[in-house]
């Protein structure tokens, strides 16, 4: 089997949690036709900006039919349009993930104040109401919360959350129990890192908040979280409860810092694998699914995986037979 090899990563965006978005901004026109991303699909598409309250709106945007409704949760700094592009993989397929389960169910992402839109030029999205930085992963849970049931989204709710959206989609589940059906976490970010990079967690949470060579960070507005405090919420937070889960991470490195960040990508990686454990075990009989060869943005190198993922969390949340 031929592999491709993995999408260049600028130095000047050497983060570690991101590839570069301007690849994949440049991947968002390329593969729009290919993979179908121009195209509603099943279902009514429906983008809106929803008063969530405050005098604060959020942007949704939801599509196809089918229960249980599935949302979207991206990593930091990112806004929702990763879901809707692919940069495949060899032998992956699309079309990307949204899209993809729109086909069976209603899919719904948003974008949370100060996340970053690809395109030329990048920016800062002006779809949802800006917020004071830095905020909480129990900011982000309050303001999901107060979107889908503004939106009137039907639940149960399926969360397929890619990196730090983990956490949020955590603590959601372990806030809002009664309404999560089931757990995806696409190489997420995990709690346990706090311990496992021992002294060289401060350094890390920096850069996580101001990737190196980032020139959207200066705005005010810019996503920035308090993660030491996030940290916290999830672990004091009640036990995750019984739902189905899947964990799924990469295998392709971070790219690299810079030589003067206080830290390597040889140090984050030395614990990033044990750190996806600590995950697999919050749940008995997870399933930990290995995307070999992708990047941390799985569901855009391998969207087929992610996908799959998500149907088995919906087939068990069913109690139905897998396939």
């Amino acid at each position: 089997m031929t592999v491709e090899p993995r999408p260049r990563v600028p130095a000047r965006l050497a983060t570690v949690l991101a590839i570069s978005t301007l690849a994949l901004a440049a991947c968002t026109s390329a593969n729009a036709s290919d993979d179908g991303a121009d195209e509603v699909g099943p279902g009514e598409l429906q983008s809106r900006s929803v008063d969530i309250g405050d005098g604060r709106e959020l942007f949704l945007e939801c599509m196809g039919e089918g229960a249980p409704t599935v949302v979207l949760e991206s990593g930091i700094h990112d806004s929702s349009e990763y879901w809707t592009v692919s940069q495949l993989l060899t032998p992956a397929v699309g079309p990307p993930v949204m899209q993809a389960l729109a086909e069976t169910n209603r899919v719904c992402r948003y974008d949370r104040p100060g996340t970053v839109v690809p395109g030329e030029p990048r920016a800062i999205t002006d779809r949802s109401t800006p917020v004071p930085m830095p905020r909480t992963v129990g900011d982000s849970v309050a303001d999901l919360h107060a979107l889908l049931q503004a939106a009137e989204v039907p639940g149960p709710y399926v969360i397929v959350a890619h990196s730090w959206g983990g956490m949020i989609g955590q603590l959601y589940a372990r806030t809002h129990p009664e309404e999560v059906a089931g757990l995806v976490l696409v190489d997420a970010f995990a709690p346990a890192l706090r311990d496992l990079l021992g002294d060289k967690w401060e350094t890390y949470i920096e850069v996580v908040n101001d990737p190196p060579g980032e020139t959207l960070n200066a705005q005010e507005d810019y996503e920035k979280y308090d993660i030491d405090a996030s940290v916290d919420q999830v672990l004091e937070a009640p036990s995750l409860p019984d739902i189905p889960l899947v964990v799924m991470s990469k295998t392709a490195p971070f790219p690299d810092f810079p030589s003067d960040a206080g830290m390597t990508t040889a140090d984050l990686e030395a614990v990033w694998p044990a750190a996806q454990e600590t995950l697999v075990d919050l749940l008995p009989n997870t399933p930990h699914q290995i995307a070999t060869g992708s990047i941390h943005y799985i569901q855009v190198t391998e969207p087929d995986l992610v996908t799959s993922a998500a149907r088995l969390v919906m087939s068990r949340a069913a109690g139905a037979p897998d396939g």
